[in-house]
């Protein structure tokens, strides 16, 4: 049996995203990435940009919001702690940063998409979404800090210096998110069917590789 859905998880500047849409063409599956934010975040009711501060880790200000939320805008006795004079707009900003709720719809969505197959599913927890399901490959594509810095430097036309701290905090986000939320390392070998290192490896070939497994995995 055939793979019929590719969860690909992709490290910053591994070339990951150009491998996908170039394997979404060669096998003829369609390419899930941007549209499944944009589809939870029809069906929540928000703006795209609420869902996809749902997939990243909160910055301090964030966390203290959200602390200060739940540990209570009402006392023990009940009465107001704060003599907020606009309590709407505090509770919309405590709302707007309440993303946890988005992340169950994002799964929802990925799980959908893997029902109806034939997808590159790019990202979105979906190698740990998509664990235990039948006729999908997890795939791990990544590579030295140093090799995709001066990779994404080269895509983006940008100093070397600048993309090393955009990948090193790309890399810290990642794992802190997936650890607090899912409780699992991204980047446990066990967590995929197949991981690629693309410093050496062209697009091309990795996506040849892929390809293969697809086609032979349950053989």
């Amino acid at each position: 049996m055939s793979a019929t859905v590719v969860a690909l998880s992709v490290q910053t500047g591994s070339g990951g995203f150009a491998l996908a849409h170039r394997l979404s063409e060669h096998l003829g599956f369609r390419y899930y990435d941007w549209e499944i934010t944009s589809e939870a975040a029809a069906r929540a009711g928000v703006s795209p940009t609420d869902v996809i501060a749902a997939e990243r880790v909160p910055g301090f200000i964030e966390r203290v919001m959200r602390r200060l939320g739940a540990a209570s805008a009402v006392s023990m006795d009940g009465t107001s702690v704060f003599a907020d004079p606009s309590p709407a707009v505090w509770t919309n900003a405590i709302a707007s940063l309440d993303s946890d709720s988005y992340r169950p719809v994002v799964e929802r969505v990925v799980l959908e998409l893997a029902e109806q197959g034939e997808a590159v599913i790019v990202g979105h927890a979906s190698q740990y979404t998509l664990r235990d399901r039948a006729g999908v490959l997890r795939v791990l594509i990544h590579g030295s800090a140093e090799r995709r810095a001066e990779r994404l430097a080269e895509e983006q036309a940008s100093d070397v210096k600048k993309a090393a701290d955009l990948v090193k905090q790309s890399d810290k986000d990642r794992a802190e998110l997936l650890k607090r939320v899912y409780h699992f390392n991204w980047l446990d070998a066990n967590m995929y069917d197949l991981t690629i290192n693309t410093d050496q490896l062209s697009i091309e070939y990795a996506s040849e590789v892929i390809v293969r497994a697809v086609k032979d995995l349950g053989s």
